[in-house]
């Protein structure tokens, strides 16, 4: 999701002095970190790199087998279409797209990219960018209830090949995403979870099959006009026709579609993959250059910017503060609990990782090391606990029920920077609230 640095700061800044008034949440945690303050220990960079590195390699690795195994259980469930064929494919997306949100936090690492990345429109940025843009025009990529011959899948000018099918990413809107997650997300759950198995049941491409209602329609300002577009090209709009179609049309563009967006995950994963192979891959190269400690900085400035930013703002706080929170990551499928649940997950593996953070914390300071571990049991545990329904629930019971983590992920942010302050790894300062 991309938002603007400066409204980010005061998203942050409103989260803390809004959701938690009258005290000051960071009153314990250090306004500034300073270089090495424990000298007698020589932080071991080379270790604490490597032990990133595998963690990135690790968990892009299995986000990378999960989507292959997804590509496999949906071509057979393309081959025999029925429900419990397609609450496998929706369970093997979740899997995949939980997976990989465990390391999607390392597109915000700082690297040098490879001319040629930069050439070919392939660096980290546009790679992530192309996985998980949120949030997205569901109209714009198939149809709706209101709308049954919307988005790309319906509008038979456009082709289903990989080079169009790029072309109409964020085409007008950064909305309008074609490929990633989310696109494939909304094409196997539909709106409000109703996907039924029989819309990708093989059947011709055809909207020769529609009745026509040509009383005076109401004009709808409702629908954006990307989606107008793509109703057949506004040409039912036109003549003042609503289609009044029974089922859904052109199953075989959907089968297309759906086919060539798990292909290119699979492909833009195994690019990142490839790029953090610890051995030859070109994002761990870098790691061994005479840049150590300015490396470790960049990895854990990372991490605390994705639970201050992602967890608490984006998350959380859209949960707690929206009457109607629509623009969460995973809205068709109902995942955003879980969503939070792996991105915190894929943190805590990267610190409690053998021979990372933890473990040279612990070597300075195992009072500090000890609660950053048990602070991120308790958290997980607690929202582990969470069921999916709570962005369901009224405004109130989210507020209930989330206040608590709220509480618990900034005491989180508090322990993390002192571990940083005992590593002598400078941190940009946390924001501070007032009462």
């Amino acid at each position: 999701m991309q938002i603007a640095p400066a409204i980010k700061i005061c998203l942050i800044l409103c989260l803390v002095t809004t959701c938690l008034t009258g005290c000051d949440l960071f009153s314990n945690a250090p306004k500034a970190v300073d270089p090495i303050q424990n000298e007698t220990i020589k932080l071991n960079t080379d270790i604490l790199l490597s032990s990133a590195n595998l963690f990135a390699y690790t968990q892009m690795s299995e986000a990378l087998s999960h989507a292959q195994a997804l590509d496999a259980v949906l071509a057979s469930f393309l081959h025999h279409p029925n429900p419990l064929s397609l609450e496998e494919t929706q369970n093997a997306w979740i899997k995949t797209y939980q997976s990989y949100l465990k390391v999607s936090f390392f597109h915000l690492v700082p690297r040098f990219e490879k001319p040629s990345y930069h050439e070919h429109n392939d660096t980290y940025h546009v790679i992530q960018e192309e996985l998980d843009s949120w949030p997205i025009e569901a109209g714009y990529i198939d149809y709706l209830p209101l709308y049954p011959l919307s988005g790309i899948v319906n509008d038979q000018t456009l082709q289903i090949t990989e080079k169009s099918i790029l072309l109409q990413h964020g085409f007008s809107d950064a909305r309008y995403a074609s490929i990633g997650f989310h696109p494939m997300e909304f094409l196997l759950f539909g709106q409000n979870q109703s996907r039924s198995a029989k819309d990708f049941v093989p059947q011709d491409n055809s909207v020769e099959t529609i009745e026509l209602d040509t009383s005076p329609a109401k004009p709808d300002h409702s629908i954006n006009n990307e989606v107008a577009r793509n109703d057949v090209n506004g040409m039912l709009k036109s003549k003042n026709a609503s289609p009044l179609i029974s089922e859904p049309q052109n199953h075989n563009r959907r089968r297309e579609y759906i086919r060539l967006l798990s292909a290119l995950n699979v492909q833009r994963l195994q690019k990142l993959t490839d790029r953090w192979e610890p051995a030859h891959g070109y994002y761990a190269k870098q790691w061994r250059q005479p840049q150590s400690l300015q490396n470790l900085q960049r990895v854990y400035q990372a991490a605390i910017d994705t639970i201050q930013t992602e967890v608490l703002v984006e998350h959380i706080s859209m949960m707690i503060n929206s009457p109607m929170p629509e623009d969460l990551r995973s809205p068709f499928s109902g995942q955003d609990i879980r969503n939070i649940e792996a991105i915190m997950n894929g943190i805590d593996l990267l610190f409690s990782s053998e021979n990372s953070f933890i473990d040279a914390i612990k070597l300075r300071n195992a009072d500090i090391a000890d609660k950053i571990t048990a602070q991120f049991k308790r958290l997980l545990l607690d929202i582990n606990k969470l069921p999916n329904s709570v962005t369901k629930d009224s405004i109130e019971s989210r507020k209930k029920r989330l206040a608590p983590i709220q509480n618990d992920t900034i005491k989180l942010l508090e322990l993390l920077y002192g571990g940083a302050a005992e590593l002598g790894i400078p941190l940009r300062e946390l924001p501070v609230s007032t009462s």
